[in-house]
Parts: structure tokens; sequence; C-alpha cells
């Protein structure tokens, strides 16, 4: 049994797929497998893929395009290793990451999953942006973690800098098939009730951002928002009832007032159709008129 595996699901990968699929075959620790899933690539990925031979390296190819958390939960599945690295075909990680990942849930057993400090890449692979100063403690427990996910939502913010424990799938279940979009936050809630989050502080992934990536139009924010939505009422049903609060009164200062930033600018830049969409999910979560008082006391008069 390897220690670690690394998924990493692919769709038309190229020109970064090579450097992400080395970053990984080039680390310092070695006892760990790569499973590669192809979901009906039409760029060369999968020939590109076909023609590594590496003994650490499994593929597979979808007949049909499948999707993200598909591909995640297919590939967690077939891995073998306690631990389940998520990985992504644009980016990076250092030589010496994933051992620094074991050598951590070693040292903090039980964790349900981790993530790490990241960088961020421009297509030439040159940082441009540097790890933020980060507070958050090693060790995240459950109310640590609901307080971020008031203000920030997702903890990770990316798929790639996460390892999730085989256990904890075992316990919670897989990614959400039917989410299009926050089948990860969803992931990282569930897996939050029951376990401990490790925070690695240290920026041993870098992501990488570049102009082939999908732009986000307001249709888009409309189903961030209604999945959104079903997280926090996941979170809100089993954190205690005087944390509800404090995060209802946190939301509103940040997520919420995000949400009432997203309606108003559809309805100048799409009309009262597309904005009323906003409205009816917004309502299904809070007040939409409390929310106007705290869209105008923190948007502005800029009041916290």
């Amino acid at each position: 049994m390897p220690g670690i595996s690394v998924i990493l699901p692919v769709y038309n990968g190229l020109p970064y797929l090579k450097e992400s699929v080395e970053s990984v075959l080039a680390q310092t620790y070695n006892d760990f497998e790569l499973l590669v899933l192809d979901d009906c690539s039409a760029d060369g990925s999968w020939e590109y893929l076909e023609s590594i031979s590496d003994p650490r390296l499994k593929l597979s190819r979808n007949d049909v395009n499948k999707g993200l958390f598909y591909n995640l939960n297919f590939m967690s599945k077939k891995a073998e290793a306690p631990l389940v690295k998520l990985w992504s075909q644009d980016d990076y990680m250092v030589p010496e990451a994933l051992g620094k990942i074991v050598a951590f849930h070693k040292e903090h057993p039980g964790l349900g999953m981790s993530y790490t400090a990241v960088k961020i890449i421009d297509e030439n692979s040159t940082v441009v942006k540097e790890a933020k100063e980060d507070i958050t403690p090693t060790i995240v427990d459950q109310e640590t973690h609901a307080r971020i996910a008031f203000r920030w939502g997702s903890i990770a913010g990316n798929i790639a800098n996460v390892t999730i424990a085989k256990e904890a799938y075992n316990n919670v279940g897989y990614f959400d098939e039917g989410m299009k979009i926050c089948g990860d936050f969803d992931m990282w809630v569930r897996i939050g009730e029951f376990y401990n989050i490790g925070f690695m502080n240290e920026p041993i992934v870098y992501l990488r951002s570049h102009s082939g990536q999908l732009s986000r139009q307001e249709v888009y924010y409309i189903k961030h928002v209604v999945e959104d939505i079903i997280v926090y009422k996941k979170l809100f049903a089993y954190i205690p009832p005087q944390l509800r609060s404090e995060g209802l009164r946190d939301m509103r200062e940040s997520k919420l007032v995000f949400y009432y930033t997203l309606m108003m600018n559809a309805l100048r830049k799409s009309g009262v159709k597309l904005a009323y969409q906003f409205w009816k999910e917004i309502s299904k979560f809070d007040n939409p008129f409390i929310l106007t008082w705290y869209f105008v006391k923190v948007k502005v008069l800029h009041i916290k």
C-alpha cells in the first residue's frame, strides 16, 4: 500500500498538464501512486499521458464527459493509500510536497483533511502572488472552521492544496455529484462536522492563474449562491445554537452582503428578471430587507 495517493482529473489540460504531472513524478517522497482520469480531452492530453512510462502512474478515461466531482469520486474510491491528495492539471507542487504532507498527518493523526498555504503563478510559472500572512491555527476544530466559513466560505479555497483522509470518505461519503460549483465547500463542511482539519502554513503548492480559465458571469454566480446556501444550511444544522446567531451576524457583514452585491450588479447589467432570481435565492437563507440595511452599512457607509 502506498503512503499517499495523488488523484488528478484532466480535461483539455495542455499546455500546463505536463508541468503538473512532472512535478508529482519528481517528488522526493517516492511511496505514492498517481491516479489520472481523463474526461474526454480533445487537445492531446490523453496522448501525452499515454506516452509516460512510470509504474506509479495509473490511467483511466471516461467514455463521456462526467464532470469534476464524479471524477474526484471515481479516483478517490480507487485510491489505495490512507491519504488522498487532490491535484489539478494547471498547478505545480514543490519536490518535497508529498513528503511534508505525509509527515504532517503522521504528526497530527486523526485529521479528516488538511490544506496548505499556496503561491500564485502566471502562465509562465512566475510567482505573481506570495502566500498571504495567515493566522489560522495548525489544527482547525469545528468552531474555528465554522467561523472561517461564515466569513470566507470554503476554508481551502481550492482543491489542489487539499489532502483527504480515506477514513473521512468512509464516514461522511464522497463529493456530491449533483453540485456543479460548490461540491468542494460541501465536502469540507461535511468533514468538519466530525473531524478536525489541519492547516500547513507552508506554500508547497503553486496555483496557476491564466487567461484560459473560464470567466464568470451572473448565471454562474446564481448557481454559486444556490449551492452555497445549501452548504451553509448543513453547517448551521450541526453547530451549537449560540454559534448560529454569531454566524448569521458575521455572514450578514461578509458573504450575504457579497450575494446582495451580486444581485445589484445583475440589476445594473442584466435587468430586473435576473436580479429577482438572486433575491429569491437570498430570501431562502435570510431576510433580504435586513440585508439591504447591511449592504448600505458595509458598502455605502463603510461601517463594520
